[in-house]
C-alpha cells in the first residue's frame, strides 16, 4: 500500500465515523451551491407570481411535515444502523440520543477536503484503480471496528459505509496534488552542516501550502517545526511576483525533459516558468558569466549580459532605447560574490545567524540588479535553505 494510500486512510481515521458524515454533508452542500450560483446569476429580476401562493405559514407546516417524513424514511431504510447506533450507547450507560447534541457541536475543518481532485479529468483506468483502493481501505476499516455495526462480507455495505468509501475516493484522488512530504534534517557528526539530508518522513495535508504555484527555480524554502510547516523566502521579491514553490523538479538538478515529465505525468500540467522557458542548465553547466544586468531606467525591463558592458562605454537598451552604463550594476554584482563568500565561510565555521543575514543582504541586493540564471547566487541560496531548515526539525548524532 502506498504512502499517499496510507494518508487517505489515516485523513478518515482521524475523524471517526461522524465526523466523516458530516464532512460528506459540507460537500455535498458545497456542490449544490455552485451548482446553484450560475442559475442565480443568469436569474431575472422579475417578481414573482404570488396568485395561488400558501401563506407562511401554512408553508412552514407543509415543510417540518416533508421533514418528517424524509426522517421516517431514513429510519426505516437506516434502521439496522441507527439499532446498532443505539445500542453501542447503551453498552455505556448512555440513553439513546444522548450525545448527539456534543457530537453536531464538534468543528469540522473543511479546508483539506476543498483541495482540487481534477476528478473531471481523469481517465477511466485511473479511477477504477483508484475506487478498487478504497474498496480494499473501507474492508479494512471493517474489520477494525471502524463501525459501530459493520456490514458482513456477503452484504452491500450500509449507508454510512458507502459514505466513509466516497470519502477514501475523495481523499486519494486530492492527496495526488495536494500532499507535501515531511522531512528532518540528519546532520553529520562531525559538522552542522558537511553531510546533513534531509531524510523524508511520510506525507501531509497542508492546505494553504498546497495552493502555492510551482516554479522550478521557487522563490520559497520550507522545512517543518513539529508538525507545522515553515515557508520562508529565500530571495528578494517585487509587488506582484508570483511567490511560488518547488513541486519536486527543480532546474539546478533536472533537464528541462525531465522536469516537464514528472510534472505532466503526477500534477497534469506543463511548465512555463522562466527557467522552463529559456531552459536554464543545471547545476554543474552553470557560470557566473550566464547573468543578465537590469537597465537602471526605472520601470524598464531590458536585460544585458555581463559581456556587453566595456569599461567607460555607453551602450543602447532594448527596452527604453535609451543610453546606459552597466558599471555601477557590475560593481553591485561583484560585491555580492563577494558577500556570496563570505556567507559560505560563515556557515562552514557554523555561524549560523551570520550566515543568514549575510547571504539575505547578498540575494537581495543581486535581484535589484540582476537576473538569474548565476552560479553564485544559485549556490548561496542553496546554503541560506540550508541554515533556514537548521531551525527545524533536526537530528543530530549525541556526543560520545
Amino acid at each position: 500500500m502506498s504512502v499517499l494510500s496510507m494518508a487517505a486512510l489515516r485523513m478518515v481515521t482521524q475523524e471517526g465515523p461522524r465526523k466523516c458524515l458530516k464532512i460528506y454533508e459540507e460537500l455535498k452542500k458545497n456542490v449544490a451551491e455552485k451548482a446553484a450560483a450560475p442559475l442565480a446569476a443568469t436569474s431575472t429580476s422579475t417578481a414573482p407570481d404570488t396568485r395561488g401562493a400558501k401563506s407562511p405559514a401554512s408553508s412552514s407546516r407543509s415543510a417540518k411535515r416533508r421533514i418528517r417524513r424524509r426522517k421516517l424514511k431514513e429510519s426505516r431504510r437506516g434502521g439496522e444502523e441507527i439499532i446498532g447506533m443505539r445500542r453501542e450507547r447503551s453498552t455505556k450507560g448512555e440513553e439513546p440520543g444522548e450525545g448527539d447534541d456534543d457530537d453536531d457541536e464538534e468543528s469540522v475543518d473543511m479546508a483539506p477536503y476543498m483541495l482540487v481532485t481534477h476528478a473531471d479529468g481523469r481517465t477511466s483506468k485511473d479511477f477504477l484503480e483508484r475506487s478498487l483502493m478504497a474498496a480494499f481501505l473501507l474492508k479494512c476499516l471493517q474489520r477494525v471496528g471502524f463501525f459501530a455495526c459493520p456490514t458482513p462480507d456477503d452484504e452491500v455495505p450500509g449507508a454510512e459505509e458507502i459514505i466513509v468509501a466516497a470519502l477514501l475516493l475523495r481523499n486519494l484522488q486530492l492527496l495526488q496534488f495536494n500532499a507535501h512530504e515531511f522531512f528532518e534534517t540528519r546532520a553529520s557528526p562531525g559538522h552542522r552542516f558537511r553531510g546533513s539530508r534531509p531524510v523524508y518522513l511520510g506525507v501531509a495535508i497542508y492546505p494553504t501550502v498546497a495552493r502555492f504555484n510551482h516554479d522550478c527555480y521557487p522563490a520559497v524554502t520550507r522545512y517543518f517545526v513539529g508538525r507545522h510547516i515553515v515557508i520562508r523566502a529565500v530571495r528578494g521579491l517585487r509587488p506582484g511576483d508570483v511567490i511560488a514553490e518547488n513541486y519536486g523538479p527543480i532546474f539546478t538538478k533536472r533537464t528541462l525533459a525531465e522536469r516537464q515529465r514528472t510534472l505532466a505525468g503526477r500534477y497534469w500540467f506543463s511548465c512555463t516558468c522562466k527557467a522552463c522557458q529559456e531552459d536554464w542548465p543545471r547545476f554543474e553547466n552553470l557560470t557566473n558569466d550566464s547573468v543578465r544586468l537590469r537597465c537602471p531606467t526605472a520601470g524598464c525591463g531590458g536585460l544585458h549580459s555581463r559581456a556587453q558592458q566595456r569599461p567607460g562605454k555607453l551602450i543602447k537598451c532594448s527596452g527604453c532605447q535609451k543610453k546606459i552604463c552597466l558599471e555601477d550594476q557590475l560593481a553591485c554584482l561583484r560585491e555580492c560574490e563577494a558577500l556570496y563568500d563570505r556567507g559560505l565561510a560563515s556557515m562552514e565555521e557554523e555561524r549560523v545567524d551570520e550566515a543568514i543575514g549575510t547571504l539575505c543582504d547578498a540575494l537581495k541586493r543581486f535581484h535589484q540588479v540582476a537576473c538569474p540564471p548565476h552560479r553564485g547566487t544559485h549556490l548561496a541560496e542553496i546554503a541560506l535553505s540550508s541554515c533556514l531548515a537548521d531551525y527545524g526539525n533536526t537530528w543530530r548524532p549525541a556526543a560520545l
